[in-house]
C-alpha cells in the first residue's frame, strides 16, 4: 500500500514540475519542494485562528472555489509550519474533484487527517483527536488550471485550562471558607488569582448571576506570565449582599464552562436590599405598568422614595412587614416615548440611621412607534437645485426598537431601489441621480418597527431647469397659403421663467438651418409669437423655436412644420333618407387639406314631365354652369353647412335630380360626391326653389313690367319655338331697361338690376341657402342680362 502511495506521489510530483501551457497564468506550477511560508504570498495569506481542546476533532478550512466559473482546481497541498513537503495533497489533474487522488504522509498526524471537498468554499482538512504536538501553522495551497495559486493559513492552537481560582483578602490572606466579616460603612476588597491557562483566561467577579468586575488587573505576586488576577473592590458595603455568595470565574475564551470559586460573605451593614420589579419585561409607550420596589434588612423599616429622571414621582402604596424587616412599595406608571432611557430609581432610607441609604436604578427601555421627519443631506440646498443634479434625502427616525424597514414615497407612489432609474435607497437615505422634472414633487418616508409605523410630513422637491416645450406644444403642422400671414405661438415651461429668451430658426427644403429673417416676434414670459408670411416655395419648411434661461439652452426646439394649403378631399359615403317633411342627405367628411372647410350642396334637375318647358334642356341650349363648364345643368339651388348634412324641402315631382356635395376651404373646393337619379313621386312639402325661367320668377325679377309685356311673354312661351322664346326674352329685357331709365328705381326684389352684368342671357345664378344647426337663412337672387354675343337678341 505504501509503495502504491509513493508511486502516486512521485507521479504527481513529476506532473507538477512540468511547465504549464503557453497561455496559462504566469505563476509557477506547484511542486513538492514548496518555497513554503517564506514566500511573500504565503506570508500575506489570511491567517485564521482555530482553537481546540486536546482529544477532540478539529476542522481546518480552505476555500477551493475557482476565481472564475470556467476554471477548476488542479491540486490542493497542505503544509505544516515551515515544512517544504506537504503533509496532505489532493491531485485533481485531468480528473474532477470527486475522482481526485488523496495522499497523506504516513506519520501520526498524516494518519489522522483527511481532506473533505464539500461545496468548494466549505472544503476543510479534518484532524481527529488533536494533541498538543499538532499545534502550529497549517497552510493550504490551492493550484488552479488557469488562475493564480491561492494560500490560506490556519493557526491551530490547543486550549490549556487555568488552575482553580484562589481568593485573598485585603491583607493577602487566603480565604478558604467565608469572607469577612465586613463592617458597615467600610470597603470590601477581595482578590481572585489563577495560574496558567492558554489562551490567557479572563477572571471576573459575579453576584447573583450578574458581573461585578470584569477588569483583569496587574499581577502582584509571582511571575507576570503565569498568574491572572482580578481585584474586587467595593467602596461601601451595603446589606444588599448580606448572606450572598460572590463568585470568581476563570475562563479561557474557547472553553464552554468557566472554573468557579464561590466565596460566602459575612457582612454587617446598614439596611437594606432594594429591588425594582416591573410587571412587564417590555414597556410600551402609553400602556400603564405596575412597578414594585422591595427592600429588607433595615431596622427600623426603610422609607421608599421613587424618582424618574431625577424627579420625585408618585404616591405609592406602601406595606411593611416587621418580622422580615421588609418594605414593599407599588407604583402605577404610564410612560411615554420621552421616558425612554430615563432612570427609574427606588431609594430606601433608614430614617433613624444617618447615611443608611440604599437605592436601585433601572434604565427604562420604553418601546414606541417611529416618529419620522425628512431632511436634505448635508451639502444640498433646494434653492440651488437644478435639473441634472444629484439629491440625497435623509429619513430621521426616532423609535424604540429601531425601525425594521424604511419606505420612501414619491407622490404616494412607493419607491424601489433601481440603479437604472437613478433611485438609490440605502438604510435611511434616498439618493436621486441625475434629476429630471419627473423627480419633482412631494417626498416622504415611512418607518416601521415592532410597535407600529410612522410617516414623515412631505418635503417638496423643486428644481430649476432649462426651457422645454409645453406639453402638447412640441410639434405643430400649420397649413398656410402663399402671402398669407400666420401667427406661430411657441409656449415653453422653464424655471426660472422671468429671464426666458427666444430665437427662431428656419430649415427649408435645402436642409440649411438659418435664423428666420425679416420676421416679427412678440416675446412675453414663456410665450413667443412669430408672424410668418411665406411668399415662395422655399418658405415652406420647418421653423424651430428655441429658448434659454440662466440655467441653459433648450435642448429640443418646438417644431412648426409650414406646409402649403391644398383643397379638401371630397366627402364620401353619402346617403339619402326620406323623412316626412324633407329629404335628408348625410355624408362623411374627408381630409380638410389643412384649412377650415365647409360643405356645399348643389341640386340639378332635368324635367321628365311633357307639360313643363325646361329652358335649360341640353336639347334646346347648352348652358354654362356656375363653374363655367359648358354642358352642365345649372343648379336649382345651393346650400352651405359646416357639416355634410343637409335637409331638402320643396322638391317637385317630374324631375330627375342629381345632388352634388362639395367640400370647400380657402384653397378651393373638392370634386363632388354625387347622388344621381333622385326622383320625387309626390311633393314632399312647400314650394320648390328652382332655377328655371317660370312666369312668376320673371314677374319678381321685373316688378314694373306692364300687362302688355306679360301678354307678349305668354304668347311667346305658348308658341313652343325656340327662336320666338329668345326674341320674346330680349324684348322683355329691353322694355324693362327702358322703363327703369325713365322712372326712379324701385327695389322690389332682393337685388338692384340697374347695373348690368355680363353673363349669358340664359345664365341664372343658383339660389343659395346658408344654414346652420340652430338657424336657417335664405337668400335668393336672379340676374338676367342682355347677351351681347347673341345676334338674334339684337
Amino acid at each position: 500500500m505504501r509503495c502504491t502511495l509513493g508511486h502516486v506521489f512521485l507521479t504527481s510530483l513529476l506532473l507538477l514540475l512540468q511547465p504549464r501551457r503557453a497561455n496559462a497564468a504566469t505563476d509557477e506550477m506547484p511542486d513538492l519542494q514548496d518555497k513554503g511560508p517564506t514566500t511573500t504570498y504565503a506570508l500575506t495569506a489570511p491567517l485564521k485562528l482555530v482553537w481546540a481542546t486536546e482529544g477532540e476533532d478539529v476542522e481546518l478550512p480552505c476555500d477551493i472555489t475557482p476565481p472564475t466559473p470556467t476554471d477548476s482546481v488542479n491540486m490542493v497541498l497542505w503544509f505544516k509550519d515551515s515544512a517544504g513537503i506537504p503533509l496532505y495533497s489532493l491531485d485533481a489533474r485531468s480528473l474532477d474533484l470527486a475522482s481526485a487522488i488523496h495522499w497523506a504522509v504516513s506519520d501520526d498526524l498524516g494518519k489522522r487527517t483527511y481532506f473533505q471537498i464539500g461545496d468548494g468554499h466549505r472544503a476543510k482538512l479534518k484532524v481527529t483527536k488533536v494533541t498538543f504536538k499538532d499545534q502550529g501553522i497549517f497552510r493550504c495551497r490551492v493550484d488552479f488550471i488557469n488562475s493564480p495559486t491561492r494560500n490560506f493559513r490556519v493557526n491551530l492552537t490547543l486550549v490549556e485550562e487555568p488552575s482553580k481560582p484562589v481568593i485573598y483578602d485585603a491583607q493577602g490572606r487566603e480565604v478558604t471558607k467565608v469572607g469577612g466579616p465586613f463592617l458597615e460603612g467600610y470597603n470590601l476588597a477581595l482578590t481572585c488569582q489563577v495560574a496558567g491557562g492558554r489562551p490567557k483566561p479572563t477572571v471576573t467577579w459575579w453576584k447573583d448571576g450578574k458581573i461585578l468586575d470584569g477588569v483583569v488587573d496587574t499581577v502582584s505576586m509571582g511571575s507576570p506570565s503565569k498568574f491572572t488576577v482580578n481585584h474586587l473592590f467595593i467602596d461601601k458595603v451595603t446589606r444588599s449582599i448580606w448572606g450572598k455568595k460572590l463568585e470568581c470565574r476563570a475562563q479561557s475564551a474557547p472553553m464552554s464552562a468557566p472554573i468557579v470559586r464561590e466565596v460566602p460573605l459575612d457582612i454587617y451593614l446598614k439596611p437594606a436590599v432594594v429591588k425594582i420589579i416591573l410587571s412587564e419585561d417590555q414597556i410600551f409607550a402609553g400602556r400603564p405598568i405596575a412597578a414594585r420596589c422591595e427592600t429588607w434588612g433595615s431596622s427600623p423599616a426603610a422609607r421608599i422614595i421613587w424618582r424618574l429622571g431625577g424627579q420625585v414621582i408618585g404616591d405609592p402604596n406602601v406595606s411593611t412587614t416587621q418580622r422580615s424587616n421588609s418594605t414593599v412599595s407599588k407604583l402605577a406608571l404610564a410612560l411615554g416615548k420621552d421616558d425612554d432611557g430615563k432612570e427609574l430609581t427606588c431609594r430606601a432610607e433608614n430614617p433613624r440611621f444617618p447615611g443608611g441609604v440604599l437605592e436601585q436604578t433601572k434604565i427604562l427601555d420604553v418601546a414606541y412607534p417611529p416618529a419620522v421627519s425628512i431632511d436634505l443631506a448635508t451639502g444640498y440646498d433646494l434653492d440651488t437645485l437644478r435639473e441634472g443634479d444629484d439629491l440625497k434625502l435623509v429619513c430621521n427616525v426616532e423609535s424604540n426598537p429601531p425601525p425594521s424597514r424604511v419606505i420612501w414615497y414619491h407622490k404616494d407612489n412607493r419607491l424601489e431601489h433601481n440603479v437604472a432609474d437613478g433611485i438609490l435607497i440605502a438604510s435611511n437615505t434616498l439618493t436621486l441621480r441625475v434629476l429630471t422634472l419627473a423627480h419633482a414633487g412631494e417626498y416622504s418616508c415611512e418607518a416601521i418597527n415592532a410597535v407600529g409605523e410612522g410617516r414623515s410630513p412631505p418635503i417638496f422637491i423643486h428644481m430649476k431647469y432649462v426651457p422645454r416645450c409645453k406639453v402638447g406644444h412640441e410639434r405643430h403642422e400649420v397649413t398656410v397659403a402663399r402671402h398669407e400671414t400666420v401667427s406661430l405661438r411657441c409656449e415653453v415651461d422653464a424655471v426660472p421663467k422671468d429671464v426666458v429668451r427666444f430665437s427662431w430658426t428656419y430649415n427649408g427644403t435645402v436642409g440649411n438651418v438659418l435664423p428666420v429673417p425679416n420676421t416679427k416676434t412678440q416675446n412675453n414670459g414663456l410665450v413667443s409669437v412669430l408672424e410668418y408670411t411665406p411668399t415662395v416655395d422655399t418658405d415652406f419648411g420647418t421653423l424651430a423655436c428655441w429658448s434659454s434661461n440662466n440655467i441653459g439652452r433648450q435642448r429640443t426646439p418646438c417644431i412648426f412644420n409650414i406646409v402649403p394649403g391644398k383643397p379638401p378631399q371630397p366627402p364620401f359615403d353619402c346617403s339619402l333618407h326620406n323623412e316626412s317633411t324633407a329629404l335628408e342627405v348625410n355624408c362623411v367628411p374627408g381630409a380638410d387639406g389643412g384649412s377650415p372647410q365647409y360643405f356645399l350642396l348643389e341640386v340639378r334637375a332635368i324635367t321628365k314631365s311633357p307639360g313643363v318647358v325646361q329652358l335649360h334642356s341640353p336639347t334646346l341650349h347648352a348652358p354654362q354652369s356656375d363653374q363655367g363648364t359648358v354642358g352642365e345643368v345649372p343648379a336649382v339651388y345651393q346650400e352651405k353647412n359646416p357639416r355634410p348634412n343637409f335637409q331638402l324641402h320643396s322638391l317637385e315631382p317630374g324631375f330627375d335630380y342629381t345632388l352634388y356635395v362639395y367640400a370647400v376651404n380657402g384653397q378651393g373646393r373638392s370634386e363632388p360626391a354625387l347622388l344621381e337619379h333622385v326622383r320625387i313621386v309626390e311633393p314632399i312639402g312647400g314650394k320648390i326653389e328652382r332655377n328655371g325661367l317660370f312666369l312668376e320668377d320673371l314677374k319678381k325679377a321685373l316688378p314694373k313690367a306692364s300687362s302688355e309685356n306679360m301678354i307678349i311673354v305668354i304668347a311667346l312661351t305658348g308658341t313652343g319655338a325656340v327662336a320666338l322664346i329668345l326674341i320674346g326674352i330680349g324684348v322683355i329685357i329691353g322694355l324693362a331697361i327702358c322703363r327703369k331709365r325713365s322712372t326712379s328705381p324701385v327695389k322690389d326684389g332682393p337685388d338692384d338690376f340697374t347695373t348690368p352684368t355680363y353673363v349669358s342671357a340664359q345664365r341664372i345664378e343658383p339660389r343659395i341657402r346658408y344654414s346652420s344647426d340652430s338657424r336657417r337663412s335664405q337668400r335668393a337672387s336672379l340676374y338676367i342680362e342682355e347677351n351681347r354675343n347673341e345676334p338674334d337678341l339684337l
